[in-house]
């Protein structure tokens, strides 16, 4: 389970990064705040939502991303709806 998670923690990380486009890899880990630490709001976020929902074939409400602020909430968010 922990290499699954990290794993997945890796590919989030990887599309955080492709989608903002300015961020290095090496500033973000799974306790990464996208909103504190890097200030990503609006379409940024918007689209790395949408990517997340796309990729891992979610079906999150907004309730569910109301209160997502970092990496590690996304995996969880992976993890509880992918069992």
């Amino acid at each position: 389970m922990e290499s699954n998670r990290a794993a997945l923690t890796e590919k989030v990380i990887q599309l955080f990064v492709e989608i903002v486009g300015f961020i290095d890899p090496d500033q973000v880990t799974e306790q990464t705040d996208f909103i504190h630490d890097f200030e990503i709001i609006d379409d940024d976020l918007a689209c790395f939502v949408m990517q997340v929902e796309w990729q891992f074939e979610l079906g999150s409400s907004q309730k569910d991303w109301d209160s997502i602020t970092t990496i590690r909430q996304i995996v969880d968010l992976i993890l509880r709806q992918s069992r």
